[in-house]
């Protein structure tokens, strides 16, 4: 196969994947709910699932328990985190061994979301309940 010919074939078909993509992510970007605050860790508690990224890497899937003691529970990739959640003055912070940050509780329309910013940027997470 000619060189000129194969990379029509190539434009051609990441043309059409383009296409593809932009067609379909208005659907999958469903806005998110509205803040709400963390007054008691009883809102929170219970599994979780979702994802987390580490910088522009690749996402990961994510699990997060959140016990009523404010103990957590986080894994992905094959490892696992323990660590606690705390509200602070009207923050709600998450820490494990060396990562802290805050958590923000999303809800409103029956959606309910937990986002996790890492204080460096290290990773975020985005999660929901696991049912």
């Amino acid at each position: 196969m000619s060189p000129r010919v194969w990379v029509g074939r190539v434009g051609r078909a990441l043309c059409a994947a383009l296409l593809v993509a932009l067609a379909v992510a208005p659907a999958g970007c469903a806005p998110l709910p509205p803040a709400r605050q963390v007054t008691d860790i009883s809102l929170i508690a219970g599994r979780w699932r979702g994802q987390i990224v580490f910088g522009r890497g690749p996402y990961d899937l994510f699990y997060l328990t959140i016990n009523p003691d404010s103990t957590l529970v986080a894994s992905w990739s094959g490892g696992t985190r323990w660590g606690k959640v705390t509200i602070e003055g009207g923050r709600t912070r998450f820490s494990f061994y060396i990562w802290s940050g805050n958590l923000d509780y999303l809800e409103g329309g029956g959606d309910r979301v937990l986002l996790l910013k890492e204080d460096f940027s290290q990773w975020d997470a985005i999660v929901r309940p696991l049912t």
